[in-house]
């Protein structure tokens, strides 16, 4: 029996690349193989984090789906990176008792776990000093990406970010193209700071999209962030994916004037604002 040909790299981003040209391919024999082959792949890891190889198999189809994923050196290294993560993360809020979104941003924090009804004595002592410190905490790091913080961005954040573009006068295909090339290598470093600095020195991404340097840094600062650390925590600094991924809709985003603006300019065929 021949070896499926989604084991290697080359051909799992063949595969999802067909897969996302035709996705009623996704009932196909060959899919669900792919999906088989993940539940078995991640079930010791789901095991670690008390959830089963069906589960991960559900959170690899997402990364499987993701833009970044089949754009990347190694999908399967970003599949398992992304199933790893949301594994931890919903370990993580079932024992804090939060969303799985806030738990990834909790993640390396030092808190507690809440604790349940009669694991203690002076449970309702405990439960209200634990609880003070979570929502503390909460109040303090929500939104709030430490520099070393891995950082992926979900493929709904992506379409909306499309679609904050498309209302800036980008075309919808040059959008995409844009926001793919820039997950694409946020995936692969994992920092939004350490993407930023790579693709600014991209000249091949920029030309391709018939950009100029000034407009593309310009995007990368809407989409990635400011680099200025002193705008880390604001909206300017988390950038427009940061913003979408944490809850902020489209279009209170597209209320920001300095985000629609930045885009207006920057998109292709604009070279005359450059230079008025």
């Amino acid at each position: 029996m021949s070896t499926p040909r989604f084991t290697c790299a080359a051909g799992l981003r063949r595969m999802l690349i067909e897969l996302h040209r035709c996705p009623a391919g996704w009932d196909g024999p060959e899919a669900q193989e792919l999906l088989s082959h993940c539940a078995e792949r991640y079930r010791g890891l789901a095991r670690k984090y008390g959830q089963t190889g069906e589960d991960a198999a559900t959170t690899a189809y997402e990364a499987l789906t993701a833009p970044a994923t089949r754009w990347a050196r190694d999908p399967w290294g970003v599949v398992t990176q992304a199933v790893q993560r949301t594994l931890q993360a919903e370990h993580r809020a079932n024992g804090l008792l939060c969303g799985v979104e806030q738990a990834r941003h909790l993640m390396h924090e030092p808190l507690f776990d809440a604790k349940r009804f009669a694991e203690h004595v002076s449970v309702e002592r405990e439960l209200t000093a634990c609880g003070a410190h979570v929502e503390d905490s909460l109040e303090t790091t929500i939104g709030v990406e430490p520099v070393s913080a891995r950082f992926v961005p979900t493929a709904s954040a992506l379409a909306d970010a499309v679609r904050v573009f498309s209302f800036c006068g980008w075309p919808a295909d040059v959008a995409w193209g844009a926001l793919e090339l820039i997950c694409s290598r946020l995936v692969e470093a994992g920092q939004r700071r350490r993407a930023f600095e790579y693709l600014r020195r991209h000249r091949e991404g920029w030309a391709h999209l018939d950009l100029s340097q000034e407009q593309w840094t310009r995007v990368l600062t809407v989409v990635l962030g400011a680099p200025n650390p002193d705008l880390a925590a604001t909206d300017l600094g988390r950038g427009l994916l940061w913003r979408l991924v944490v809850g902020q809709s489209r279009e209170e985003i597209c209320c920001d004037t300095r985000v629609t603006r930045a885009l207006a300019r920057s998109a292709p065929l604009c070279l005359e604002v450059r230079h008025a």
